[in-house]
């Protein structure tokens, strides 16, 4: 199995494990541990450092570009297919919440750094050779 496979298949078991914890584990009384830990540290730096792995080792070539806006929107929905979905499941049946775009945009801003990071330093072995 290639590398960046591998890299993909870790972000998305961490992804997906975040929210199965959310829905079978959580109750209200948890939602700020929950948030600190998955939403604000766990998800984040896995993203970091998966990211940072792509560029550095130029995987997908100019395709990895693609990367960060994935993991903005992965970003946006880990928190919209939790707190907000609980939220319109809880509260109103009527009403659909959009998603926060603030979070994608972060996301794509955070996540482009980590890349071109990453690919920076690809840049910096590939002139040493």
């Amino acid at each position: 199995m290639k590398k960046q496979n591998v890299l993909i298949i870790v972000y998305l078991s961490i992804w997906i494990i975040s929210l199965l914890v959310f829905w079978l584990f959580m109750n209200g009384s948890d939602a700020m541990a929950y948030g600190l830990i998955f939403l604000y540290a766990l998800i984040p730096f896995a993203t970091l450092i998966i990211s940072f792995l792509i560029g550095k080792n130029n995987y997908w070539g100019k395709g990895k570009l693609l990367a960060p806006i994935v993991f903005g929107i992965m970003h946006m929905l880990a928190e919209y297919l939790t707190f907000s979905l609980k939220n319109m499941i809880a509260i109103s049946f009527d009403r659909i919440n959009a998603p926060n775009l603030e979070l994608l945009f972060a996301g794509i801003v955070l996540y482009t750094i980590s890349v071109g990071a990453g690919y920076f330093i690809y840049c910096k072995k590939l002139k040493h050779k």
